[in-house]
């Protein structure tokens, strides 16, 4: 499937995979950069990329796509399509807390989380049972594990069971 690499802070763009390959360009904080199709180690202490340079004359107006690298601390992996990448920044965007994002982008939830945040880190549930005032229950459903039941509170996560 697609990966993409965001930058969350500006860096350099290397030719190879370490400091001992020249620099050869820089991006920008929350520049978007594909992630070859062949390159899946995505824990990698460096991190292969494509991007596109504008074509020269003897191109004849066609882009070329080269293989450029980047260090994962100038960063964070996606895996997905595109709307995942717009998934990351509506959750940067938010304002919730450090640890509450990254909870939510690794697809976990805590306690304390609001409806809104377990619908960002687990999608949509597979049945929502309602028992007034405020109290309603979600169940996650996946083949071979148990069901997940969380239950909430005016919308926020008081309680989980496998």
């Amino acid at each position: 499937g697609a990966a993409y690499f965001v930058f969350t802070k500006k860096g350099n763009i290397r030719s190879g995979p370490g400091t001992k390959y020249r620099v050869i360009g820089q991006l920008a904080k929350e520049t978007i950069a594909e992630i070859p199709d062949t390159f899946h180690d995505y824990e990698a202490k460096w991190i292969a990329i494509d991007a596109e340079s504008a074509s020269d004359e003897q191109m004849k107006g066609k882009k070329v796509v080269y293989t450029k690298w980047v260090h994962r601390s100038l960063g964070v992996v996606i895996k997905g399509d595109i709307n995942e990448v717009d998934k990351y920044f509506a959750i940067k965007e938010t304002g919730w807390s450090q640890e509450m994002q990254e909870a939510i982008l690794e697809g976990k939830v805590k306690l304390g989380m609001t409806t809104h945040m377990v619908f960002y880190a687990l999608g949509k549930p597979d049945e929502i049972t309602e028992s007034g005032s405020g109290k309603q229950q979600w169940v996650y459903r996946k083949p071979g594990n148990r069901p997940l039941h969380l239950f909430f509170e005016d919308d926020v996560l008081t309680n989980m069971r496998n």
